[in-house]
């Protein structure tokens, strides 16, 4: 089948931005006095399982997902419930209801916690063990992971996404510099659960230091596939247009490939090996309003203004501000500090707030269309939405859009494009 590979835009501060947190060890802050566990994810309530005045440990569970991804919630401390519907600050920008857990700081595990024969470990065995360990991706999707290697379709491939091709987050890079041994026995136990019959490593290619380092400990069925510097090459669809050649419409087990980020395959390793659940993470906190940048390995539940005020606080004679969770290209824009560490937060930028004049009317440039990664025409998308012309609209396929928002992020009249692409593929795919 005939496609035209998904391209990328080189975005040359990117690795300015990266420099202000990259090569700083990570901080480490794992004794909050309280977690806040949201009882949503991706958009879908989840169902307590602990009421107030429980005694609860590190790794039991405390909420369930309820629908067919059904997925459980840990406790990322030991210590006693004391709200199971405080309201707290989401990564998508809502106020949500958490399960709050006051730290007795005893660290006291649950008994599920041990080791495994990892060997004798069958593929329902290690897709069983990710699911109750709670393992989602990473990359900032938070879909569970074990759902992707349930799949009947033959996978040839397991694609392990180490770009990290937003500005300013470096928390995959520092988290495989720690742990780069648990990332590749990770991506092996992927392997085995999804059947696949070899793993690929896609990470930029500058970062020469850690692909020599990786390239040392490569298995026989493990390659290296080193990306260009551009944006968005952490994309799955890109990533699995360029390694396998073929591309698909709804997942990317059409193509024969599995992707997970490097992070989740830390995670699963974790959870294979000791039964771990994901109840601590690298998160990215960095801008220019963050007096010293680091990344900070964190539990789930922690709140994003008690880890600034451990590692220095704020800028000096910062006066405005907005908070980004997530990349600043895809991230949601916060008013408050008070947001909480969910499982599959990457990073908090800071930044004053800068005035910027906006010219509403496009300027007929074309630089829109010139760097959609799916070759969209965002202008054109706007305009039809804008007329609510539906049929024209289907013609434009806004479907496809990733949400990257490179097309605002260049459109020189400061258009919020991507907002109104994302609109109108609501639109369409609504009217289906």
């Amino acid at each position: 089948m005939f496609f035209i590979k998904s391209k990328g835009t080189h975005l040359p501060e990117h690795r300015g931005h990266k420099e202000l947190s990259q090569n700083k060890p990570p901080f480490i802050y794992l004794k909050p006095e309280d977690v806040y566990i949201p009882l949503i994810e991706q958009g879908t309530p989840c169902e307590a399982k602990v009421k107030v005045g429980d005694r609860v440990k590190v790794g039991q569970v405390i909420a369930e997902r309820t629908d067919r991804f059904s997925i459980p919630l840990h406790a990322s401390i030991s210590g006693e419930v004391v709200a199971v519907t405080q309201r707290m600050w989401h990564a998508s920008g809502r106020m949500v209801p958490c399960i709050q857990i006051k730290n007795d700081f005893q660290e006291t595990k649950a008994e599920t916690i041990k080791p495994n024969n990892v060997e004798a470990l069958s593929r329902e065995d290690i897709i069983n063990i990710v699911r109750e360990c709670g393992v989602v991706g990473l990359g900032g999707s938070g879909f569970p992971a074990y759902v992707k290697y349930k799949t009947k379709t033959p996978i040839d491939v397991i694609i392990i996404n180490a770009v990290e091709c937003e500005p300013y987050i470096t928390a995959d890079y520092v988290l495989i510099k720690k742990h780069l041994d648990e990332m590749l026995r990770g991506a092996e136990y992927i392997r085995r659960a999804a059947r696949a019959n070899r793993i690929v490593i896609a990470i930029k290619e500058y970062k020469r230091e850690l692909i020599e380092k990786i390239q040392l400990r490569l298995t026989d069925k493990m390659t290296i596939y080193p990306v260009k510097d551009v944006y968005p090459a952490g994309w799955e669809k890109y990533l699995v247009q360029h390694i396998t050649g073929k591309t698909y419409k709804g997942l990317p087990a059409e193509a024969g490939a599995v992707v997970n980020n490097s992070g989740t395959a830390i995670a699963v390793c974790h959870a294979v090996e000791d039964n771990m659940p994901l109840m601590e993470k690298m998160v990215t906190i960095t801008g220019k309003g963050i007096k010293d940048p680091i990344n900070v390995y964190t539990k789930v539940g922690t709140k994003i203004n008690d880890i600034i005020e451990a590692i220095g606080g704020y800028s000096d004679d910062l006066e405005d501000t907005y908070f980004i969770a997530g990349g600043p290209m895809t991230g949601v824009a916060l008013k408050f500090d008070t947001l909480v560490v969910n499982r599959c937060l990457s990073s908090v930028i800071v930044m004053p707030k800068e005035v910027r004049k906006i010219n509403p009317e496009c300027m007929g440039c074309g630089k829109c269309n010139e760097v959609c990664p799916v070759f969209l025409a965002p202008i054109q998308i706007k305009e039809a939405l804008a007329s609510n012309d539906i049929e024209l609209l289907k013609t434009y396929k806004p479907e496809l859009c990733m949400e990257c928002g490179l097309c605002s992020y260049l459109c020189p009249s400061r258009i919020e494009l991507t907002d109104h692409v994302a609109k109108a593929k609501k639109k369409v795919l609504g009217s289906r």
